[in-house]
């Protein structure tokens, strides 16, 4: 246990080679730099940026030089004293100058250098030189004679000109109305006070073959109307139908492959063994007894239950819109109603389970037509008007808006119904008769010029 053990301390290698060494290797040749730095002259080296541009080499610049405002009272150097502008209008559209921008500025004590270096000899000679910036100005062309010479301009033009710019809209629209106004095709049949035919100048001439350019291809009054129609909240119409059954027919407004899938047999055993049927639409309730002959027309109804109880099932939302229940809630209130249905009608009139304005627009306007197949196209539009919540002139709105004519309730039908005359008042009758009568479209009316 005598003998002592002695520890070696070795140096943990380097794995990853990343460690240089610490002698500095020999070059042949090596020599050393003489470093001379010399008084800037009148001319210092430049050295120039020129952000943004691509100045051809080609061209050259002149020098110009000009005392500084604030020369630096460290130096009486030319860099310290003058400064220097080089400019160039040799482009021929481009005039290039360049300036000191530094001067002054932020950088205005960063200095720079050019060095010359000799290999054969050693030596380095270092200069300061000036830091310069190019940038160029697009030159203006000259006006050729012809444009050189400034008609004149009378006091309306001048007005006319100061509201176009300044104006408002209502002040441009006005001016642009009355140019276009004061313009005549056949002003050159006219003749001046001379006897001589007057002619179109230039500018009217050119606004009137740009006027007929843009209108060219511009839509008419009927095409536009047509467009309107077409995109209206409500089901497609048979233009040319000569019966009014042909109008609105039932595969448009919901599918023979629908209609065959609408459940009514249940509705049809119980109408058969006089059971009262419960439902939450009195449009519906009211009318299973008059149609329990015509299995269409209890299609029909079923149909109308059917967006009756999306309509109101679903929660109001932002905008006018309404969102409908979920997906389990949904099929509960539908009850037996097949899934291809409820589909079709989800695809129709919502947009991923919720219905905007528009969607609910078609919506109630497809209940409208279908309540004139219903009740022979001669509709008292209170049961639905209360089925949906809506004013008896909102409903009869969109009774209008299928093309139905409204009415009061005839004397005949209130006394059917036992109403007085004050409650029959309040009714509205919608008729679909050929032709069919839509509202106007409004494609914006002129506003009375001020006088």
């Amino acid at each position: 246990m005598g003998d002592k053990v002695e520890k070696v301390m070795k140096r943990k290698r380097n794995l990853d080679g990343s460690s240089k060494p610490s002698k500095r290797v020999a070059i042949e040749g090596d020599k050393k730099i003489k470093i001379s730095i010399l008084d800037p002259e009148k001319w210092a080296p430049v050295i120039a940026s020129t952000p943004g541009l691509a100045v051809p080499t080609s061209i050259p610049l002149k020098p110009y030089t000009q005392s500084r405002n604030n020369p630096s009272p460290k130096g009486k150097t030319p860099i310290l004293t003058t400064e220097l502008i080089l400019h160039s209008s040799a482009h021929h559209k481009i005039d290039y100058t360049a300036r000191e921008e530094e001067a002054g500025g932020a950088n205005a004590l960063l200095r720079h250098y050019v060095g010359v270096y000799d290999p054969e000899t050693g030596e380095l000679e270092v200069m300061e030189a000036r830091k310069m910036v190019v940038r160029g100005v697009v030159r203006a062309h000259q006006a050729s004679v012809e444009e050189a010479a400034v008609p004149f301009v009378s006091m309306r033009e001048q007005r006319n000109i100061l509201g176009q710019a300044f104006g408002t809209k209502k002040a441009k629209k006005a001016i642009a109305s009355f140019t276009e106004n004061a313009i005549n095709p056949n002003q050159a049949a006219r003749k001046d006070a001379n006897g001589n035919p007057v002619k179109l100048d230039a500018g009217a001439l050119a606004m009137i073959e740009n006027i007929g350019e843009f209108t060219a291809g511009m839509a008419t009054a009927e095409e536009l109307a047509a467009a309107a129609e077409e995109a209206k909240p409500r089901p497609k119409h048979n233009s040319n139908a000569e019966e009014i059954q042909d109008v609105y027919p039932i595969d448009v407004l919901i599918g023979n492959e629908i209609m065959t899938h609408i459940p009514v047999k249940l509705w049809s055993d119980k109408i058969k063994a006089k059971e009262e049927i419960v439902t939450s639409s009195r449009f519906v309730s009211r009318r299973l007894a008059k149609v329990r002959a015509s299995v269409e027309k209890l299609r029909i109804l079923r149909y109308m239950l059917l967006l009756l109880e999306l309509f109101n099932n679903s929660s109001p939302g932002r905008g006018g819109s309404r969102k409908l229940p979920k997906r389990d809630e949904l099929k509960r209130l539908m009850g037996d109603m097949p899934e291809s249905v409820l589909e079709n009608a989800k695809r129709k009139f919502t947009d991923s389970g919720s219905m905007s304005k528009f969607k609910i627009d078609l919506l109630i306007t497809h209940l409208c037509v279908l309540a004139c197949l219903v009740d022979n196209y001669e509709v008292d539009v209170w049961d639905l008007k209360e089925d949906l919540r809506l004013e008896t002139k909102e409903m009869a709105k969109y009774f209008h808006e299928i093309g139905a004519k409204i009415g009061a309730l005839p004397e005949a039908d209130r006394k059917a119904l036992g109403l007085e005359k004050a409650a029959a008042a309040q009714r509205r009758v919608a008729r679909l008769r050929l032709p069919l009568e839509f509202p106007k479209v409004s494609l914006g009316r002129a506003k009375n010029a001020r006088r």
